[in-house]
């Protein structure tokens, strides 16, 4: 929001009278050229204020009026053309007269952009060329054209840009990056600092002469004709680099003509249009492409020479003052503005919005009739207008609306004077001073108003009725003010100045030499953040005292990668953090938002633009924390589309996203506006200078105060996360039953995933159909997340959020579903992506439409999606039929190759009597069982057997066909069987009484049997009846039969075939019958079968009658049975008398006696199976009876496996003792079969290894005799050993030794040491006696055959 501040030139003298003026491009300097009678002409140069610059002498010519102006484009030189044909210059304070070619009136003053040339013009037809890079201006050329030059235009340098704040946006999008460079209300002031050096320049021109002939003029200064026009040229101008824009009258129209550039210089026509206009002095360009044109007495019309489109102003509903003349018009490219002066001095200022429609944005007066208007700036920056009335001239310099906010007041600058006050209750004060505002804050009853120079405080006194009162004023020269608990605060470069409200000066908050100029300040609460030009930020606390700063300053350039400059900030109300947005080092707006954490010096940054690279599409515009809530934060966001205002709540350092805080259509988003404060539950605007307060959606149903806090609480959990305590904190506000509050929590649950706390929004929201559903979604666990919340979303009416996550959960069907519920759903799934959708749901949305095309009568149409949903059949035929198309309908059929639509154009040819058509329709549709029907029905036979011979589908009309000629019966039942008909076939054999023909048909299949078998039952052919119900598996049936029947063999082939389950009734009537047979075996199954074990083990024992495994399977109880145990043992009992051990060890196992199992097996002598079953099993006991049976009477000595069994069942069982037997065993072994006694030695050892772990007290005399054993055989060895080495003597005294040592039987006996001796003892005498030693032991006494050996385990 801006407003127009107009100051009026202070001329020296007075009756002065403006001719021209002319504004420096990048200066705040106005030069005008007035007359007066008394002192005649001279010249002016004026600042941005309004005063007249001091410090140099004016040329005055007294009977001379100045023609002409020309500013150079970044020097401060003026050079000035009088009516005599003299040139002055003025260059930096001071006067010169330039040696000029020129005698007659100057006509024409131009630079080029770069400065590097000046062209001058008289009204005698002469030009001069100047050079003007540095210093004087020096000749360089002169012609004498003899035609006068009416306008000059120099062409670009490079190609030009928008640079306007709304254009800016249109030209990042476009990838011009340069326009947001220029940008400067979006950017800090130091964006307008004036670039130094040499600047691309172009000292090609083109040049008007009154004639109409258009000259080029190269940068050597020759001049050539390109063009002559049909009138005199009213206007001359570039449009975006390439074109060049002529005007010129014809009769009392304008005529404007686009001609395209060449690199030559000429001119090729482009377009042309033709308008009513006064004078070329109605006709200015607007941006690069568009022209405006003052198009009768008070209406402008802007031409867009690229597109042809015409926008008329002023707009509808926008009224201008009756009678009252636009005069002159200029337009603004810095801030997009247009503007029109008129003849009772009225101003007014258009604007394009983020839609590119203008807007009237302004309407000032000013004294007098307005002759020209003309548009500067103050450093390419703040604009600023000339506005000159001839006899009155004044600048109007733009500047923002001043506002101020609080809860109960609010005030607007409604002019330079004037501040409108409005107070809670509606009643509307004014203020009215006599500075000019610049700056004015308030707080509580105490405004303060600034101009720049001097500050005036205002008091609002209630008794005096209701008015403010001026109370003091003082100097002080500061642009800002603020004001916190009677502390006024102010920045006086370089330094921020502290005052009371009575003036005193309180302090200053100093700056040091390396922070730089201050270019931004603003206040929150008590606190100040201050961004310098080097990038310093730095906090500050306001006391009565003055400033303090709680943390040190800090350099952005040390915390932001890439960083340029800041341009905006701001310090949240507890001073912790400060959030602020940057231009990168290329000057390009930042489109992220950085938060500042100052106590933990940290930073993190958010981005509020979808684009990751530049141009970026969106900039941050305004940033604003609450004024008491120190987590909430408020940002301004400008794109080339609209404006959005964004709200954050702060947590831990990071930012987040608090959306839909508002409805988004919102009138004031619509509409050029600015965010002036953050004062929750009120974001406050200024639109249209007045204060507009949006408040947040949750509070619209309630503005309660009291619940302010609480709810506030509410949305921070819900926006940071933390959905739980959000539920909490909503569920415990009064009156929770507000719908705004948990419906925005539950459009949270969607985002954030959580359907769970939905289902409670919903509750809480009434909507009870929608939680139902979601809580089912919830319960039902094949059903994904993302699905769940899609119904969740569903039921909030967030419809494309829904779609999308259906499709993540690639549930294809309720897309579809929830596609075909919207307005004009059904097209868009036919028009839609296909790619992985539901295709039946989209073939059915296709039929759907094309049966509402066909109701409309739009029959081509219909057929096209009929053919698409695959239901061609029967809809569009009968659709053709109905509509009296015959003709068309049989050209379609005769063009498709669709079978069957050819089949149904034969069904109707045949309807309508046209047999050998229709024949031919079937034929050519493949559809051989209607030919073969139609065949028959023709009585052609032969033909129809030969198509049953080529397919046998068509056999079941030959069937039909047959079945009515009662002697082909057969035949037609054979047909039916060969087709698979078989109902038919067993119908006809049925009606024929051929049963033999039901049976043949039931047996062709199982399916059909039952119905096959109860027909036979009926006609009493019993035998076949029970056979087909054994095939359709009803076993019980075909028991009953038998029984009924008495079929003692039927009986007998169902039970070998029954089932687990057969009537217990029915059972034991049969079982009697087949005891009374003598077949007790088929009984007993029966009846354990039925589930009657007793009896049938009755029978089993009582009749002696074979049993075999699988009855023995049968007789088996079930787990669960009553009295298994006892049944199964009963069992194993009989099936161990029978013989069958393996078996009875199963049933026995099966009831966990694990040790009778084993008995059973141990009877069997299966070796394999008992080790196999005390391996399996974890009983010890059993482990220890199976490596006992397996030592004793397996085969362990020639099975190396049997003897790994053993050792590892005594290792389970723990059974040492035995175990050091065995290997004592295994040892003997060794001796005896092998005479290996180092094994045997090994063995022992394993068996001293094993007693050591035995915990039995009379292992010691176990352990004694082993040791004895070991000594012996090392003995043994040693005598061994000296015999073998040739120490036979010493060989033979150990060996009798060992000898006199046996005094009992153990491992070694005498005749192996008298073996040994012998084999090495010479002969002799010696030799003799041991002979007959071993002869004498060899021959067993009849005292040695009573008493048996002493086996090793004894001797252990």
């Amino acid at each position: 929001m801006t407003l127009y501040i107009d100051t009026k030139l202070n001329f020296v003298d007075s009756n002065v009278i403006s001719t021209v003026a002319s504004w420096h491009q990048s200066l705040p300097l106005l030069a005008v050229g007035s007359y007066n009678q008394e002192k005649g002409g001279f010249v002016t140069i004026f600042q941005e204020n309004g005063q007249a610059l001091e410090g140099c002498d004016w040329p005055v010519l007294l009977s001379n009026q100045v023609t002409a102006l020309a500013w150079h484009p970044t020097r401060k030189l003026l050079v000035v053309g009088w009516d005599g044909g003299e040139l002055y210059i003025w260059l930096e304070y001071s006067w010169a007269r330039l040696e000029a070619p020129h005698n007659a009136a100057i006509t024409t003053l131009n630079f080029s952009s770069g400065g590097g040339r000046l062209l001058a013009s008289d009204a005698a037809g002469s030009l001069s060329g100047w050079r003007s890079n540095s210093g004087a201006p020096l000749t360089s050329f002169h012609h004498q054209l003899g035609d006068i030059i009416t306008h000059l235009k120099f062409c670009p340098p490079k190609p030009s840009f928008e640079s306007s704040i709304r254009g800016l946006a249109r030209a990042a999008v476009a990838g011009d990056e340069k326009a947001l460079d220029t940008l400067a209300a979006w950017r800090p002031r130091t964006t307008a600092r004036v670039k130094d050096g040499q600047q691309p320049d172009n000292h090609c021109c083109y040049a008007t002469q009154d004639n109409g002939i258009i000259l080029f003029i190269d940068h050597t200064g020759a001049c050539s004709e390109v063009l002559n026009a049909a009138g005199a040229v009213a206007f001359l101008g570039i449009l975006a680099n390439n074109y060049l824009l002529i005007a010129w009258e014809t009769g009392s129209a304008l005529s404007l003509s686009r001609f395209a550039i060449g690199h030559d210089g000429s001119l090729t026509t482009d377009t042309h249009v033709r308008m009513s206009a006064r004078n070329g002095q109605s006709v200015v360009l607007v941006g690069n492409v568009s022209v405006a044109v003052i198009n009768g007495d008070n209406m402008i019309r802007i031409w867009d020479s690229d597109t042809g489109d015409n926008d008329v102003l002023p707009n509808e509903g926008e009224e201008t003052v009756p009678g009252d003349v636009f005069t002159s018009i200029s337009y603004c490219n810095l801030s997009d503005t247009l503007c029109c002066g008129t003849s009772q001095g009225n101003l007014y200022m258009w604007r394009r919005d983020h839609r590119h429609n203008w807007k009237l944005i302004s309407r000032s007066a000013v004294k007098g009739t307005i002759k020209e208007v003309c548009w500067g700036s103050e450093g390419l920056m703040n604009p600023l207008l000339f506005v000159n009335c001839i006899t009155n001239a004044f600048i109007l310099r733009e500047q923002h609306v001043c506002w101020g906010y609080s809860p109960n007041m609010w005030m607007v600058q409604k002019s330079a004077h004037d501040i409108s006050v409005t107070n809670s209750e509606s009643t509307q004060l004014s203020i009215n001073t006599t500075i000019t505002i610049k700056a004015f804050v308030f707080k509580d009853n105490t405004v303060v108003l600034g101009d720049g120079k001097d500050v005036q405080v205002w008091v609002y006194n209630k008794d005096n009725d209701g008015q403010f009162t001026l109370v003091r004023s003082f100097a002080w020269k500061t642009d800002v003010i603020f004001l916190y608990s009677g502390t006024l605060i102010g920045v006086v470069e370089p330094h921020i100045e502290c005052y009371s409200l009575s003036g005193d000066k309180i302090g200053i908050l100093p700056s040091t030499e390396g922070e730089g100029e201050i270019i931004a300040i603003t206040k929150t609460n008590k606190y100040i953040v201050v961004a310098t030009v080097d990038g310093t930020l730095k906090v500050a606390e306001i006391s009565k005292k003055g400033l303090r700063m709680p943390y040190p300053s800090k350099n952005c350039y040390q915390m932001i990668e890439d960083f340029g400059e800041i341009m905006r900030s701001s310090v949240n109300a507890t001073g912790h953090y400060i959030c602020l947005s940057i231009a990168n080092a290329g000057l390009a707006p930042d489109p992220k938002i950085y938060l500042w954490d100052v106590a933990n010096d940290k930073i993190t940054n958010t981005s509020l633009d979808n684009t990751k690279s530049p141009p970026y599409h969106s900039v941050p515009l305004a940033i604003l924390w609450d004024s008491n809530d120190p987590r909430l934060l408020a940002v301004h966001m400008r794109s080339a589309e609209l404006d959005s205002i964004h709200l954050f709540f702060c947590n831990e350092g990071s930012l987040f996203e608090y959306k839909n805080w508002c409805s988004a259509n919102v009138e004031y988003f619509q509409s050029d506006f600015t965010v002036c404060t953050l004062y929750a539950p009120y974001v406050v605007i200024l639109s249209q200078q007045n204060i507009q307060r949006i408040v947040f959606k949750e509070f619209e149903e309630s503005k309660d105060s009291s619940k302010l806090k609480q709810i506030l609480n509410f949305l921070y959990y819900m926006t940071t996360g933390n959905l739980e305590k959000a539920v909490v904190i909503g569920s415990s506000i009064t009156g929770s039953k507000n719908s705004v509050i948990w419906d925005s929590l539950a459009k949270v649950c969607v985002l954030k995933r959580r359907p769970d706390v939905g289902a409670v929004c919903l509750t809480n929201m009434g909507d009870i159909k929608g939680a139902m559903m979601l809580r089912k979604a919830l319960d039902d666990d094949t059903m994904e997340n993302a699905c769940r919340v899609g119904i969740l979303a569903v039921n909030l009416g967030m419809i494309e959020e829904a779609e999308a996550l259906f499709r993540e959960a690639q549930r294809s069907d309720l897309v579809q579903r929830l596609i075909s519920a919207k307005d004009n759903g059904l097209n868009e799934i036919i028009k839609g992506d296909k790619d992985g959708e539901n295709v039946l749901l989209i073939k059915s949305a296709q039929h759907k439409q094309a049966k509402v095309l066909w109701a409309n009568g739009e029959t081509a149409a219909a057929i096209k999606l009929f053919e698409r949903a695959g239901t061609l059949v029967p809809h569009v035929p009968r659709m053709l039929i109905v509509q009296g198309q015959a003709n068309v309908l049989a050209q379609y059929v005769a063009t498709s190759k669709d079978k069957a639509l050819i089949t149904w154009w034969g069904h109707y040819l045949e309807s309508i009597g046209d047999l050998d058509v229709a024949l031919d329709a079937y034929v050519k549709a493949e559809d051989y069982g209607e030919q073969t029907r139609l065949l028959c029905h023709m009585d052609r036979m032969e033909e129809a057997e030969n198509v049953c011979r080529k397919n046998s589908s068509s056999l079941y009309q030959m069937a039909r066909h047959l079945e009515m000629n009662a002697n082909e019966t057969e035949n037609a039942v054979k047909m039916y069987i060969k087709c698979g008909a078989i109902s038919s076939a067993i119908r006809v054999a049925t009606e024929a009484s051929a049963w033999n023909l039901v049976w043949r048909a039931g047996s062709s299949s199982a399916k059909h049997a039952l119905y096959a078998a109860s027909i036979l039952e009926n006609a009493g052919q019993n035998e076949q009846a029970i056979a087909l119900y054994q095939k359709a598996g009803k076993t019980h049936m075909a028991l009953k039969l038998a029984l009924s029947s008495g079929d003692t063999t039927a009986m007998i082939s169902a039970v070998e075939t029954l089932g687990d389950a057969v009537d217990p009734e029915l059972a034991a009537t049969l079982a009697a019958h087949l005891r009374k047979s003598n077949h007790h075996s088929h009984a007993a199954a029966l009846l354990a079968t039925a589930g009657k074990y007793e009896e049938a083990l009755d029978i089993v024992e009582q009749s002696g009658a074979p049993l075999t495994p699988a009855l023995g399977e049968r007789l088996a109880a079930p787990a669960g049975a009553r009295g298994r145990d006892a049944l199964l043992r009963r069992l194993a009992d009989v099936l161990g008398t029978r013989g069958l051990y393996h078996h009875a060890a199963k049933r026995l196992a099966a009831i966990g006696d694990k040790a009778g199992a084993m008995r059973w097996l141990m009877r069997s002598s299966d070796v394999d199976r008992i080790a196999t079953f005390a391996a399996a099993s974890r009983d010890r006991a059993v482990q220890l009876m199976a490596a006992d049976y397996l030592r004793t009477r397996a085969p362990w000595r020639s099975r190396p496996d049997l003897t790994r069994h053993i050792l590892h069942f005594y290792t389970r069982a723990k059974a040492h003792n035995k175990m050091a037997a065995f290997y004592a065993e295994c040892a003997k072994m060794e001796i005896d079969d092998y005479n290996n006694y180092d094994k045997a030695l090994e063995a022992l050892n394993e068996a001293m290894r094993c007693i050591a772990k035995s915990s039995d007290p009379e292992s010691g005399s176990q352990t004694m005799a082993i040791q004895e054993q070991i000594s012996t055989i090392q003995r043994f060895m040693e005598v061994k050993k000296s015999l073998e080495s040739g120490d036979i003597k010493t060989g033979v005294s150990g060996g009798y030794a060992l000898i006199r040592g046996l005094d009992r039987p153990g491992l070694l006996s005498e005749d192996k040491i008298l073996n040994l001796l012998l084999q090495h003892i010479p002969e002799g005498p010696e030799r003799e006696r041991l002979e007959e030693r071993l002869k004498s032991i060899q021959e067993p006494s009849e005292e040695d055959e009573a008493t048996p050996d002493q086996s090793i385990e004894e001797t252990v």
